[in-house]
């Protein structure tokens, strides 16, 4: 998890962890994310953020809650 740093390190943190050959999912409801939520393999974005995380996103979230999504390991065999 990282959190609190600018949009450029989050986006060099998503490509580090890409080149580990790790599947890498992003949340952001934000401008300062978008490079970071496109960047990544699944992007999923807060629906009450701003209209350039939700349209780079892979998910839009539309009432805000984490809680909706749920990962399975066998989405990425």
């Amino acid at each position: 998890m990282l959190s609190e740093v600018k949009p450029e390190e989050k986006n060099q943190f998503i490509k580090e962890l890409q080149k580990d050959k790790k599947v890498v999912a992003m949340v952001g409801d934000g401008i300062n994310d978008a490079a970071a939520l496109a960047s990544s393999h699944i992007g999923i974005a807060l629906g009450g953020g701003v209209g350039a995380a939700s349209e780079v996103s892979s998910i839009v979230l539309m009432h805000n809650h984490l809680s909706q999504v749920t990962f399975f390991p066998f989405w990425f065999s």
